[in-house]
């Protein structure tokens, strides 16, 4: 969703009021202030989709990439969480050894600002992505080009397991689209 200047300043002007009146309603002033200050206006639409009418514009692509990156990470930390010890071990042994982490680290907040931004307003604004709450999810290492091979790979092998878990072969599949020149999100816990 696409705000002018103007529209900004009234909104947050409006989220003030509300706050200090202390008014219960169904918008949550705070959130429209940090949709609003990140820039992540798309938000809005998704949170109180009814508001809107139906012929809303999609949301931004690099908002859909950042969704498909932390669903495929959320995708195969579950899917070696749930391992069993030696199945790790296979892993451990299979995959390049600049890895280091078989969890997700985030975006480089310096060269991804935009992928870092939207990540951190989707798992703590939105509340979605619960299992990266909590965790700095700035990788401060170039990650996104590692992500997209990861994404194409992943998405082949969603069509093969639908909604099923990642096993060992799929995981040591995926955790191999690493190719950068150093350990940058993959560390074997």
């Amino acid at each position: 969703m696409e705000l002018s200047d103007a529209e900004k300043l009234i909104l947050t002007m409006l989220c003030e009021v509300h706050q200090h009146l202390d008014i219960a309603g169904a918008v949550d002033p705070k959130f429209v202030q940090s949709a609003l200050h990140s820039g992540n206006t798309w938000g809005l639409r998704w949170k109180y989709g009814a508001l809107y009418d139906g012929n809303a514009r999609s949301d931004p692509p690099i908002v859909k990439e950042v969704v498909r990156i932390l669903d495929m990470w959320s995708a195969i930390e579950d899917g070696y969480d749930a391992l069993q010890s030696l199945d790790k071990d296979r892993v451990a042994a299979s995959i390049s050894p600049r890895q280091c982490e078989v969890k997700f680290l985030g975006f480089d907040s310096d060269t991804e600002f935009e992928h870092a931004n939207i990540a951190s307003f989707l798992i703590k604004d939105m509340q979605r992505f619960p299992k990266f709450a909590g965790r700095d999810i700035h990788s401060h290492l170039p990650s996104i080009s590692i992500y997209r091979r990861m994404v194409r790979a992943f998405e082949s092998l969603q069509k093969l397991i639908g909604k099923g878990r990642l096993n060992t072969d799929q995981l040591i599949a995926l955790l191999n689209e690493n190719t950068g020149p150093r350990c940058n999100f993959l560390k074997l816990v």
